[in-house]
């Protein structure tokens, strides 16, 4: 892991850093080692009570052989997963289960040399079971070496001993008053390197055990360790009279619309599209000329962050106003009928009509069951837009999901319309110089930062999106005047000009709203800064009557007594900083984009960012009241 991604390690990673990293990462691979050898030394000892030796010498060729085949292939997958995601194995692992497997495959096998992966693969397990089979076939100890010296019960018995203390220790990876904890692999200064620390047998554990426990909704140290969910409320929403009930924490009171009130509202969020191609000193790329002069006659708001890191979490947090925390919204119980926080409980209250486009198949995560579960009245999936089956993994081209938009906008009802698209996703394999992108060679000044991480072509696929998307907001307008429109990007795409992309690169998505007398007059876009529930509200906000009552976690982006902040799952943002939550000890200062050491009110707005998901989670898992914990009931009231 070390050498194969040895470009992703920052300055940080000194040869001092490297060596904590490696001897660190010992004690997680003794853990694992004894885990695997455990079947081999009980074998032995079982020889005391009678097994053949045979046996045992079977059991450890088996063991051997297990190995060789799990460590290699689990080896590869990691090195494959960490290339991707760059990160060790997280909750994506589950996208194997809940996720288009037939598509999965598809874009690894259009995207990914797969052949000399496995060439690699069948390679590593073959050396690896012939080396073991060589060492299993050599006995340890003679028996006459281990008898002369174990002739006695009580050498036998410290022995013995020893030999458990050995298996406990190397088991808890550690010989102090604890075993060794994920907490411990943050050894260094570098985040990638730290994330090496880990073998892929824990991470995987880590990753599993973590994703159980949230989607369990047993467990609420997963989201909030201290188990005081009263706590997460007050840290959340200071200043609140009491804190006995979520939804009395989450209701607002509108102010009446501050300017004409929109007829049709549109929130597109669109795949993977990045806020880094915005920043000056990208330009010259030309990637997102359509929406920067969009912005010019809007608003876009660069300081923005998505809340989840992936589709279906950031979307599970739109649809459902509550915040991403790992707990897979669209496949809860709770989710089968709408929260007060969500968009189409609170829009059709209004008065709008809701519907919902998605480029893809409705059969993915069962995006089609859970927006009819939140109550969208019109659903509408790739595969009635291409008219039959799908030509591409993920879902139709953006130019032809716009179209089909353009062609179901009613006139005469006001409509709530959610549209998602699928065209910046991998494999990229649109023609996208046959579409008119212009870009064949580096530009100059982007030369010395462009280290082939990812391909003109493939950006060529962020710029189709853009001019896709501009091209749709100009004829929605003309066609429906009175309108308001909303565009975000649902994660960022994980692809950059290099493997070091900072904490804003690899956070900041794209966020611009645009209509024509909808909107206040902002003087300042620069100055905000929000993230993904801060959308409904604002939405919200400009539609709805004075007095109206509807509930949100976020707020409204264009209020000027509001906190300029955004909260999501894997980083915080400012109009003058950005965390990443993979590396909370320095925050990086917009935009000059230089690292400095985290404020002290700085850390209290990350540990806000963690008490609003905590409630989140509390919310779809547990309910309304903050007393139905039976842990909870012996609380003291507020």
């Amino acid at each position: 892991m070390l050498t194969v991604f040895a470009k992703h390690l920052g300055p940080g990673a000194t040869a001092r850093a490297v060596l904590k990293c490696v001897l660190t990462g010992a004690r997680f691979d003794m853990s694992i080692a004894t885990y695997w050898a455990l079947p081999v030394a009980l074998a032995s000892l079982a020889i005391l009570c009678g097994l053949s030796p045979r046996v045992a010498q079977r059991i450890r060729q088996v063991t051997g052989g297990l190995f060789a085949v799990f460590s290699t292939l689990l080896g590869v997958v990691a090195i494959g997963f960490f290339s991707e995601y760059k990160d060790h194995f997280n909750h994506w692992i589950f996208g194997v289960i809940f996720d288009d497997f037939k598509a999965v495959l598809k874009t690894i096998w259009a995207a990914y040399p797969v052949i000399p992966a496995l060439l690699a693969l069948v390679v590593g397990v073959a050396a690896t079971w012939f080396l073991l089979r060589w060492f299993v076939s050599k006995p340890f100890a003679t028996g006459d070496w281990l008898s002369s010296r174990l002739a006695t019960w009580p050498r036998r018995g410290l022995a013995l001993g020893m030999l458990l203390l050995l298996i406990v220790a190397g088991a808890r990876g550690s010989v102090a008053t604890r075993p060794i904890q994920l907490k411990d692999a943050a050894v260094t200064g570098d985040s990638v390197l730290n994330k090496m620390v880990v073998n892929p047998y824990s991470a995987l554990r880590y990753a599993v055990n973590q994703q159980f426990r949230l989607m369990g909704g047993s467990d609420l140290r997963a989201v909030w360790p201290g188990r005081d969910i009263r706590e997460a409320a007050r840290v959340a929403f200071p200043g609140q009279a009491a804190y006995e009930d979520v939804d009395v924490l989450t209701e607002r009171v509108a102010k009446g619309p501050p300017a004409a009130r929109p007829r049709h509202i549109f929130l597109i969020v669109m795949e993977s599209y990045d806020a880094w191609p915005f920043l000056e000193r990208y330009q010259s790329l030309g990637l997102v000329e359509g929406a920067r002069a969009l912005g010019r006659e809007g608003v876009l708001i660069r300081a923005f962050v998505s809340a989840g890191t992936g589709t279906m979490t950031s979307l599970g947090a739109l649809v459902t106003g509550l915040p991403e925390a790992g707990a897979m919204v669209n496949y809860q119980r709770a989710s089968r009928k709408p929260f007060p926080t969500s968009v189409t409980a609170i829009f059709k209250q209004l008065g709008y009509r809701t519907r919902m486009f998605y480029a893809g198949y409705l059969s993915w995560q069962r995006i089609g069951d859970f927006c009819a579960d939140q109550g969208f009245e019109e659903i509408y999936g790739g595969d009635v837009m291409a008219k039959g089956r799908l030509s591409r993994e993920w879902g139709v081209e953006d130019d032809q999901l716009f179209d089909f938009v353009l062609s179901k906008l009613p006139a005469d009802t006001p409509s709530f319309n959610l549209i998602l698209s699928a065209g910046y996703h991998r494999p990229f394999t649109t023609d996208v110089y046959g579409k008119g992108f212009p870009l064949r060679a580096v530009p100059e000044d982007i030369q010395p930062m462009w280290e082939g991480a990812v391909s003109l072509a493939a950006l060529g696929h962020l710029w189709f999106a853009d001019q896709c998307l501009s091209n749709f907001i100009r004829r929605a307008e003309t066609q429906l005047p009175d309108s308001v429109i909303a565009a975000t990007g649902d994660h960022w795409s994980r692809d950059f000009l290099n493997e070091r992309p900072n904490a804003y690169e690899h956070s900041a998505v794209l966020m611009l709203w645009h209509g024509n007398g909808t909107l206040p007059p902002v003087a300042h876009p620069e100055r905000l800064a929000g993230a993904h529930l801060d959308i409904l509200p604002t939405l919200v906000e400009l539609a709805a009557p004075a007095g109206f009552k509807y509930h949100a976690f976020g707020s409204n982006l264009f209020d000027p007594n509001r906190l300029q902040l955004g909260w999501g799952i894997h980083a915080t943002i400012g109009p003058d900083f950005v965390v990443y939550h993979g590396a909370a000890n320095e925050a990086l200062k917009l935009w000059d984009l230089q690292p400095r050491p985290l404020k002290p009110e700085e850390r209290t707005t990350l540990r806000q960012g963690e008490a609003l998901r905590a409630l989140g989670w509390w919310r779809l898992m547990k309910g309304t009241s903050l007393a139905s914990d039976p842990d909870q009931r012996s609380l003291p009231r507020q």
